[in-house]
């Protein structure tokens, strides 16, 4: 008996897709959460998480490099 999907809302969604495009990129994702993920976030919450982390990941490379050439 599967249950049905609920509705998230916008930041509910974008924290829980954060989430799991962080875990996903090391690769310490379950296929049982990933199942989860693909039922309930939509498209635009994955987007958004993945636009966040893109501009952490540069903000700390940038940090890092002037850090070191400084």
């Amino acid at each position: 008996m599967d249950t049905p999907p609920q509705k998230v809302g916008f930041l509910r969604g974008t924290l829980r897709a954060l989430g799991a495009v962080a875990t996903a990129m090391v690769g310490l994702r379950r296929a049982e959460d990933r199942e989860k993920d693909f039922a309930t976030l939509k498209p635009v919450h994955v987007a958004v998480a993945g636009v966040i982390i893109a501009v952490i990941i540069i903000t700390a490379l940038i940090i890092l490099v002037n850090r070191i050439a400084g």
